[in-house]
């Protein structure tokens, strides 16, 4: 799915997208498909995900699942009425700025561009596939994989016990909370998927920009699946274009529940079937969220050769500015404080 989105210093808003792809039969399932006759809307209640209103159900291990998707959330990551975002809003010496932004536990990125990660009860087929996955995403990106040995900050990827070729993670960087639970015959072509949530993406499909570029075809959405075909007004994409073929992209029978495609093109043509691989703008992107640090700052002055923030930039994630006499990175939804500037 292509979550993936990305361009240098083309101010957008973080993509969001939510996925789960129709048959854990199709190469291309992420998550279960819904079941209408055990999933009711009672079991669900409404909350704010990037300023806009999604049905969330808290599951047992406390996290909350969106509407037949494979995006799991933690309460931070979600407010009880709708919050004005900011996409360009002044860094703040505040720790989180949640007192004026109310969204400070979004979503993270990464320390160093590595994924810290555990396994847990994985099959050696489907870790055959992990490590498939991990090649993909390492070989053409600055991303880097590490098995954790002391990190407090790591992901968690174990087998769901479901025999299906499907998915579920949360959204970026979580501490020692996050997680990626596959099925028993999970395929790179889904894990890829999930390390993109990991990375913090969310779904192409949600993009304010997407009427541009496909149709949604609602009548042949699923009751309980529709709330997940929103557009976020709020998000920060990362890159300038629309991409079909993002691994974060829903695929065109996602949801159906007639057998008829969900999103088309704008010709009506169904679209290609996602593969084991990223897209070349999932690849861009990435490496502007994660850039690599080829110049590294200073040692006396971090911030030495570092833009002051100016209100007339629009910003995207990775970037960075001095502000006030500190050093900040742009993040998914915020500027995190990362150094002091000067010798001190």
């Amino acid at each position: 799915m292509k979550t993936t989105i990305f361009l240098k210093k083309i101010k957008i808003s973080l993509f969001a997208f939510i996925l789960v792809f129709a048959s854990c039969e199709d190469n291309e399932s992420i998550a279960e498909p819904v079941n209408e006759t055990t999933t009711t809307d009672q079991e669900f209640i409404e909350k704010y995900f990037l300023g806009e209103p999604v049905k969330v159900k808290k599951e047992e291990d406390g996290t909350f699942s969106l509407q037949g998707t494979d995006i799991r959330l933690f309460e931070e990551q979600l407010t009880d009425t709708k919050v004005t975002f900011d996409n360009n809003e002044a860094p703040s010496l505040e720790p989180t700025n949640k007192s004026k932004l109310g969204l400070a536990s979004g979503i993270r990125k990464w320390s160093n561009n590595t994924i810290v990660y555990v396994i847990q009860g994985l099959s050696e087929s489907v870790k055959s596939e992990l490590q498939k996955s991990i090649k993909e995403w390492e070989s053409k990106t600055n991303i880097k994989f590490k098995e954790r040995t002391n990190e407090s900050t790591y992901v968690t990827i174990s087998s769901n016990g479901n025999s299906c070729n499907c998915g579920v993670a949360t959204l970026g960087a979580n501490g020692s909370r996050g997680f990626i639970r596959l099925g028993t015959r999970t395929t790179a072509v889904v894990i890829i998927h999930e390390i993109g949530h990991t990375l913090g993406y969310i779904h192409e499909q949600n993009r304010s920009d997407r009427d541009d570029h496909i149709i949604i075809n609602y009548e042949n959405i699923t009751e309980n699946a529709k709330d997940q075909f929103f557009k976020s007004t709020s998000a920060i994409l990362v890159t300038k274009d629309f991409d079909i073929k993002s691994t974060m992209m829903y695929g065109s029978y996602t949801f159906s529940k007639n057998g008829k495609p969900t999103i088309t093109d704008l010709n009506g043509n169904v679209l290609p079937r996602r593969k084991a691989q990223i897209s070349a703008l999932d690849i861009e992107g990435t490496n502007s969220v994660y850039p690599s640090d080829t110049n590294p700052p200073n040692p006396s002055d971090p911030c030495d050769g570092i833009e002051a923030w100016s209100s007339s930039t629009r910003y995207s994630v990775g970037d960075k500015v001095t502000y006030s006499g500190y050093l900040f990175e742009r993040d998914f939804i915020r500027w995190n404080q990362i150094a002091k500037c000067g010798n001190n």
